[in-house]
């Protein structure tokens, strides 16, 4: 199993911080390593809430995630559907007032399909995680 969670400090507010962590349709324009990203069904609260199926076209099949928790703006969390060779792959993200910025957690618990390949993988989600998490709070600073 991998098991993770990264924390960055951004200088935007928490509002800022969340809408743009959940700005699904978005993430291609803050990630460089995502090519397109759609919101192939819109959630509760519309678009980015529960039940929002978002899709992240990289390098090979997309990853088609579905949100299944959206509290704005202190936290929300996805699974993945289909795209990468994992079970029981969930990602939470928690934000929290920090002055006047806003301090950012992304969780990541993944099962992998293929048994012993956790060392192998681990710094590949890693990393991914990392552009995510900063990508996001790259486009919260640059909304603020």
């Amino acid at each position: 199993m991998i098991d993770f969670t990264l924390t960055r400090t951004s200088t935007a507010p928490i509002d800022t911080v969340f809408d743009a962590m959940t700005d699904h349709r978005g993430i291609a324009n803050s990630v460089w390593f995502c090519r397109r990203s759609a919101l192939d069904r819109e959630g509760t609260p519309a678009p980015n809430g529960v039940g929002a199926i978002r899709r992240l076209v990289a390098i090979g099949p997309a990853f088609v995630e579905e949100i299944i928790e959206y509290q704005r703006p202190i936290r929300y969390a996805y699974k993945m559907l289909s795209g990468a060779p994992t079970r029981d792959h969930i990602g939470t993200i928690e934000l929290r007032e920090a002055g006047t910025g806003t301090e950012v957690s992304w969780h990541l618990r993944s099962t992998l399909r293929i048994p012993g390949a956790d060392r192998l993988m681990l710094p590949v989600f890693t990393k991914v995680i990392d552009e995510l998490l900063s990508g996001g709070i790259t486009a919260a600073e640059d909304r603020a």
